[in-house]
């Protein structure tokens, strides 16, 4: 096309404007050859297939739920499930390479895209420690969890940012003593004894299974940010994509989802 595509000194320098798009467009071509294979070989009793699930960190537990699930009611089924950054997921939106994404749904980038989405539960946070003994309060405010040893997220991670918001309501600027970009960095941690952590309902819900920590919901305020399911808009859905909506939207999967997104 008589287009420079590619940035190059003595090395890559990654692509141009115009490369940007021809990139954009690749995947579409073979998001729509991946589709016809699909579409060729399945019913749509009975899907066959990958279908990739990308999903923000915090949402983890639940998109993997929402694979295992339909993996189980769809035996021709093959999910992937992908740990994204929000940014990283928006990306995987636009350019149809996830079928499907857990993440949150009111951001303003997604606001603005072709993107259907399906509204799943409100995130709560909770506050994470090594259990001192086996009776405490079910709550702690976000003042008090300010005054702890706090190991959290990393900045650019819009979970943090959330957290970082929280606290400005109470007039905080917290100066956490560690930061990692890994929630199971941030277990990890917790499990030591040393430091403590603000993790999202499904996360806190994990966590519960060792029976070693206090999980308290955050309160003054109680904040909540909405997440969904979203599944790129604009084309015609695939039979694998058609499956997960119908799935994200029955009542076993309500069922499941109330049980894992609040600890």
């Amino acid at each position: 096309m008589g287009l420079k595509i590619v940035n190059r000194g003595r090395n890559y320098e990654g692509l141009t404007e115009e490369g940007e798009r021809v990139l954009s467009s690749a995947y579409q071509v073979l998001h729509e050859l991946d589709r016809l294979k699909m579409e060729i070989v399945s019913k749509k009793e009975s899907p066959t297939g990958n279908v990739i699930i990308g999903s923000i960190p915090s949402a983890l537990p639940v998109a993997s739920s929402f694979a295992a699930s339909i993996c189980s009611l769809h035996k021709g089924l093959k999910p992937v499930v992908r740990s994204m950054t929000s940014h990283d997921l928006e990306l995987c939106l636009e350019n149809l390479s996830v079928d499907v994404a857990f993440g949150y749904s009111e951001r303003p980038e997604i606001q603005s895209q072709e993107v259907e989405i399906i509204p799943q539960y409100e995130e709560k946070y909770f506050f994470l420690t090594k259990k001192k003994n086996e009776f405490y309060e079910e709550s702690l405010t976000w003042s008090d969890a300010s005054k702890k040893d706090l190991c959290l997220l990393t900045p650019e991670m819009h979970n943090r940012k959330l957290i970082d918001i929280f606290f400005a309501k109470n007039n905080i600027k917290i100066n956490p003593v560690m930061q990692t970009d890994s929630i199971f960095s941030l277990l990890l941690t917790v499990y030591t004894g040393q430091l403590s952590t603000i993790l999202s309902g499904p996360t806190a819900n994990f966590a519960k299974i060792n029976g070693e920590l206090e999980i308290r919901e955050l309160v003054e305020p109680a904040e909540t940010t909405a997440i969904g399911i979203m599944i790129p808009a604009g084309n015609r859905l695939s039979i694998v994509q058609n499956a997960a909506k119908t799935f994200s939207k029955s009542q076993g999967w309500k069922k499941i989802l109330n049980d894992i997104s609040i600890p």
